[in-house]
């Protein structure tokens, strides 16, 4: 599945769901906690090749997904665009061990509080996280940028980094450690 998607990001997640109110958007998820893991080989190759393989957990359920950097496409450089490839999995643990058997290792944990909305024909993820609170917007570029108007956003608050690479970038850090809650325990 090719996805298309920019963030945005608020001052509390309080002044987003006044912004998503006000825009028209319609609530499809209660807010819930995500816990996910990234994986890499020791020399960082998935990374160096704009590849990224993540398992999240979400309560009792577990994603396991590839997402890698397609051939650019004109214009789209406003946008992040990845090719994501996943599946569901019964047993984060067994999931877990099978990667490690393949070479892979931890390379990065981060987690956040989600909740997820519709605008149009734009899904919109509000993002609570250790660095800041985020409206993450995903479908068409016409539809985004619609949506984006909508909440008060043009393109020049358009955010296409990851959350681990605004992490490197506000820590001045190229290993920055995890970006988890001190609050909350392991999942």
């Amino acid at each position: 599945m090719r996805e298309i998607e920019v963030k945005v990001e608020v001052r509390d997640a309080d002044a987003a769901r006044a912004r998503l109110g006000a825009a028209g958007a319609v609530a499809r998820t209660p807010r819930y906690f995500e816990d996910n893991r990234v994986y890499d080989d020791e020399s960082r190759s998935l990374e160096r090749s704009g590849r990224l393989l993540r398992l999240r957990s979400i309560g009792n359920r577990h994603i396991l997904t590839l997402k890698e950097t397609p051939d650019p496409e004109e214009g789209a450089e406003r946008y992040k665009v990845r090719l994501e490839h996943e599946t569901t999995v019964g047993d984060p643990h067994e999931a877990d061990r099978i990667l490690r058997s393949l070479g892979f290792l931890v390379a990065y944990r981060y987690q956040k509080y989600r909740q997820s909305y519709r605008l149009g024909e734009v899904t919109v993820e509000l993002d609570e996280t250790p660095l800041g609170v985020f409206l993450e917007l995903e479908g068409q570029p016409v539809d985004i940028d619609a949506a984006a108007e909508r909440l008060g956003f043009g393109p020049s608050d358009y955010i296409t980094k990851t959350y681990r690479m605004l992490h490197r970038e506000r820590s001045r850090s190229e290993t920055p450690g995890d970006l988890v809650f001190e609050d909350r325990p392991p999942a």
